[in-house]
């Protein structure tokens, strides 16, 4: 039988609890080093490299505020003319955060999104993280689809392709 979202063992919370506190400790020790990039091209890093929060709903609403924290914490810097934003997957082992800018590499830039439909009805596990200044997409169907999650552009009700970092 199936354990109820609502019924989680508390040995395995505590559990869970350290290992994202470890995982967020990591990440922002990446991230204290990656802003002081000149460029990106493409840059990305997962908080739940094993996918553990594929076990759970708790766990994935963990890793998604997590991960909206170093997006938060990436917007705060400031930078101008670069791209970030939050992809959330369904195996939240690829969920991760971008960073991107012009670059040499030549890669395409601003991303373009492609097939991504923004202004989207967020699931109910994930409309208690997003706050007012977030902007929702929806990009594959089914068990492919993923969420992206990007700063609203100030002035545009529907955003614009980049959100400064």
């Amino acid at each position: 039988m199936r354990k109820s979202w609502k019924m989680v063992d508390r040995r395995y919370q505590k559990k869970m609890t350290r290992y994202w506190a470890q995982e967020e400790a990591k990440a922002h020790a990446i991230m204290d080093r990656v802003l002081e990039s000149e460029w990106y091209d493409y840059w990305h890093t997962h908080l739940d490299w094993k996918g553990r929060a594929n076990r759970h709903i708790t766990d994935r609403i963990a890793v998604t505020a997590a991960l909206l924290q170093l997006f938060a914490r990436a917007i705060s810097a400031g930078r101008k003319g670069v791209q970030c934003w939050v992809m959330l997957a369904p195996d939240t082992g690829n969920s991760a955060l971008y960073l991107h800018s012009p670059n040499p590499q030549g890669t395409a830039w601003p991303h373009p999104f492609d097939g991504t439909c923004w202004d989207v009805e967020p699931p109910g596990w994930l409309a208690p993280l997003l706050t007012s200044g977030l902007q929702l997409g929806s990009w594959g169907e089914g068990d492919g689809q993923r969420w992206m999650v990007r700063a609203r552009s100030p002035g545009n009700a529907s955003g614009t392709p980049e959100a400064q970092a």
